[in-house]
């Protein structure tokens, strides 16, 4: 049975999340669910969708640019 509704020292224990923005969009990436990654020059980039995980992998150069405006 699937309860929808709890008293408050019922509710089930919440998950720390760990935010990263996505480096093409600018959108918060929720790290602890999120399955779309890729690391470049050492570092772990993530991402909100398969688009900017695609993007950055073919240019990441433009997306790590100082004049880089995230285009959300």
């Amino acid at each position: 049975m699937v309860r929808d509704s709890y008293t408050p020292w019922e509710y089930p224990e919440e998950t720390e999340m760990a935010i990263e923005i996505d480096p093409v969009c600018g959108m918060s990436v929720d790290t602890t669910t999120s399955q779309l990654s890729l690391e470049h020059d050492g570092k772990t980039y993530w991402f909100c969708g398969k688009g900017c995980l695609l993007e950055f992998r073919d240019d990441p150069e433009t997306y790590l640019a100082p004049d880089h405006e995230p285009s959300m």
